[in-house]
């Protein structure tokens, strides 16, 4: 079962994995404070395409796979100017109901489904933004750039310490 492009503010995860339902949706960056606070000129972020597909994940666990796409700007820390960051996540998920439940799950080196406690009313934009957080970068830098120099500023620290006083100057002629 698929439904088209709606927007979805909350979905009951255990009926879209158990229907292997397809939603398609679109979260917007007014919805995610968290990530407004990341990055700058949010005004302009188009809104993030959002899908959601049910499945059956691993040990027969209900699950879904989360893709996201969507473009936000940061500061780069090389030059301080603006970088536009991709995102295209793809992240699988299995289901539990409760922490417990998701606890008696062994940890697999090989496994690569997330383990959250799912929700019959599970907030899409919430679930959204912390994987958009996950995927932005500590250090975002361009390939290409070096950092600002300022040669006045470079030009006043060289007279600066040529004015400064020497204390150790005259000690040769102490001794």
């Amino acid at each position: 079962m698929s439904r088209g492009n709606q927007n979805f503010s909350t979905v009951d995860i255990f009926a879209v994995a158990s229907n292997r339902q397809k939603i398609n949706t679109t979260v917007t960056i007014s919805e995610m404070p968290e990530l407004s606070g990341l990055i700058i000129n949010s005004e302009k972020v188009l809104p993030f395409e959002v899908q959601i597909e049910g499945t059956e994940g691993a040990r027969g666990l209900p699950g879904a796979i989360l893709t996201i796409t969507g473009r936000v700007q940061m500061r780069c820390t090389r030059c301080t100017q603006p970088i536009d960051i991709e995102i295209d996540r793809e992240v699988p998920f299995l289901f539990v109901r409760s922490e417990a439940e998701a606890n008696r799950i062994p940890i697999e080196e090989d496994e690569d489904w997330e383990v959250v406690v799912g929700s019959e009313h599970m907030n899409v934009a919430e679930w959204v933004q912390e994987e958009v957080i996950l995927s932005l970068p500590t250090f975002p830098r361009h390939e290409d750039c070096q950092a600002p120099e300022n040669p006045s500023s470079s030009d006043q620290n060289d007279e600066e310490i040529s004015q400064r006083p020497k204390p150790f100057a005259n000690l040769r002629d102490l001794l």
